[in-house]
């Protein structure tokens, strides 16, 4: 009998809502629960906007257990008219290294920290190439 192969499908994108960056730089930390903190220059107005961990599904043969491998770092890019950018790191997922499929499917929890300048220029930021998440049965 063939074993199903793992795959991993994106539900919901990491999304670090608004932030308010001041002459000082700083950064967000969004946890896996979607919860997020500040320190330094940055800080979190009352109207959020959307904030979300990043959500993937992951789906194979049931009862397997499979690694996850996140990015060390990746960089979102200002869509507007700068050559504007701040990095992400510090990734963290929930379950944390390794996860069961014990009914053959299982939901992956991203967080992240968000690091800005002083002064970062406003816009939206966004990543060209998404976040890569990689999972592989043990």
């Amino acid at each position: 009998m063939a074993q199903a192969p793992v795959s991993i499908l994106k539900n919901t994108d990491l999304n670090f809502g608004i932030i308010t960056v001041s002459s000082t730089s700083g950064s967000v930390v969004l946890s896996t629960s979607g919860l997020r903190t500040s320190s330094g220059g940055i800080f979190l107005p009352a109207f959020t906007g959307t904030v979300s961990a990043a959500q993937f599904i992951v789906s194979g043969e049931p009862y397997y257990t499979y690694s996850i491998t996140l990015p060390d770092v990746f960089t979102l890019y200002e869509s507007g008219t700068g050559p504007s950018y701040m990095t992400v790191n510090s990734l963290t997922s929930s379950p944390s290294t390794a996860g069961s499929l014990a009914t053959g499917t299982e939901t992956i929890f991203i967080g992240a920290t968000l690091n800005a300048e002083a002064s970062q220029t406003p816009g939206s930021y966004n990543s060209s190439t998404g976040l890569e998440v990689m999972v592989n049965y043990n």
